[in-house]
């Protein structure tokens, strides 16, 4: 007994754990069963501590237990009535810091495992590492290639869809030259066929003129004729009255008018060939203006095309750089994202030196900087290009408002020639 004491008393850790373990099945019992177990338990206990009490108190305690710890002994029933509650008391408390002292334990052993895990888990190898993230990187390296298969097929597919573009803008412009062409002939034989019937309109006009201006050389002829009748009868009677001879009247009537209609149609010659001389030089100098006005005109147009052409591939730059500028944005938001994302999966593995061979995704984000530089640049080309343009543009522009100007100068010309020319026949009739 005086053994099982001193184990007890040597380790409490182990005693509250075999006590505690020994107490709390039955705890879930009936409550009889637990009244019972609990007041054996008491009785242990007040005889264990009983006896520790009375070696400190009467020195000894006899050696047998039979005559110490008979129930039917007065002496020990009215110490086991004296001292059970302080001893209930003691127990309950010893068994409270049994069980923090349990508690405490666990948690120490707790600790203890997860600095075990963690030693273990730093006493791995790289190698260990490798292996364990193997199949992350072979996702990785496996996106990655499909990543650049699709770009390629991307760019095959740009590069035809450009080819059909240039084809087609080839088509549209060479349809848009020949339409321009046709409407270019069209308003050149319209402008013929108004010239021809503005031509019509004049000679009709002349001729209307030259018939009034015989009718009127026709009458004032008729009127001469008759004066010259008139003075002839007169002088005829003045012969009559001196007794002259007879002569032949008729003669001499004859003889004045072949005179007077041949100065009549010397006069109207002179005048036709005169009129005839300054509608030469008048014709002569309206062809050279129309050719020059046509050769201008023709000028104009070609440069009006070159400007249309030029315009569209302003258009067709502006459309670009909208498309390629929408392009880099995209191509830079996903490279960012995407060179995010490799540094974040890639960020733990690549301190080393050694494994920097391993995570190919690095050189990829490099790639990718070196496209998004190149791609800014080929930006910065065509941004120069559609400046060019827009010189040129300025340029014919410019060009273009000068030869209207001079376009409306010679049709101003034009015009008072073709005024000088319709009023000359007025001028010969005063």
């Amino acid at each position: 007994m005086s053994h099982r004491m001193d184990y007890h008393s040597g380790s409490p850790h182990r005693g509250a754990q075999a006590e505690y373990c020994c107490y709390q099945p039955k705890l879930t019992g009936s409550p009889s069963a637990s009244r019972t177990v609990g007041f054996e338990s008491t009785i242990a206990y007040t005889n264990r501590g009983y006896a520790t009490t009375l070696k400190s108190e009467f020195g000894s305690v006899p050696r047998s237990s039979e005559s110490l710890f008979d129930l039917s002994n007065p002496f020990t029933e009215v110490l086991t009535k004296r001292n059970e509650k302080e001893l209930l008391h003691g127990l309950n408390d010893r068994f409270a810091g049994f069980i923090e002292k349990v508690r405490h334990l666990e948690h120490e052993n707790e600790l203890f495992e997860r600095e075990i895990e963690e030693i273990k888990l730093k006493a791995q190898s790289p190698a260990s590492l490798a292996q364990e993230h193997e199949p992350e990187l072979m996702d990785l390296r496996n996106l990655v290639h499909d990543i650049t298969l699709q770009k390629r097929q991307i760019e095959i597919e740009h590069q035809n869809l450009e080819e059909d573009f240039l084809t087609l803008r080839d088509k549209y412009e060479q349809e848009a030259r020949d339409r321009s062409n046709a409407e270019n002939g069209i308003l050149v034989l319209k402008k013929d066929a108004n010239d021809a019937y503005l031509a019509k309109l004049q000679l009709e006009k002349k001729a209307q003129s030259l018939v009034d201006e015989i009718h009127f050389l026709k009458n004032n002829h008729e009127d001469e004729i008759s004066e010259m009748v008139a003075q002839i009868q007169e002088a005829q009677v003045t012969v009559k009255a001196y007794n002259f001879g007879k002569p032949d009247i008729t003669e001499a009537l004859r003889e004045i008018r072949v005179q007077l209609e041949g100065h009549a149609t010397s006069d109207i010659q002179q005048a036709e060939e005169g009129f005839r001389v300054q509608f030469a030089k008048l014709t002569k100098a309206a062809e050279s203006n129309r050719e020059a006005l046509k050769a201008t005109q023709q000028e104009i147009q070609q440069n009006r095309r070159h400007l249309q052409g030029k315009t569209i591939e302003l258009d067709c730059g502006k459309g670009m750089r909208e498309a390629l500028e929408k392009q880099l944005q995209e191509l830079e938001e996903r490279h960012s994202a995407e060179l995010i994302h490799y540094q974040v999966d890639c960020g733990l593995f690549c301190t080393s030196n050694k494994y920097k061979t391993i995570f190919p995704p690095l050189n990829i984000s490099w790639q990718l900087e070196n496209e998004l530089t190149n791609a800014k640049l080929d930006m910065s080309g065509y941004l120069r290009e559609n400046q060019d343009l827009l010189n040129v543009k300025m340029a014919l522009d410019v060009e273009i408002l000068s030869y209207r100007k001079l376009l409306e100068g010679e049709e101003s010309h034009l015009y008072t020639i073709s005024d000088t020319h319709i009023s000359m026949p007025c001028i010969y009739r005063q």
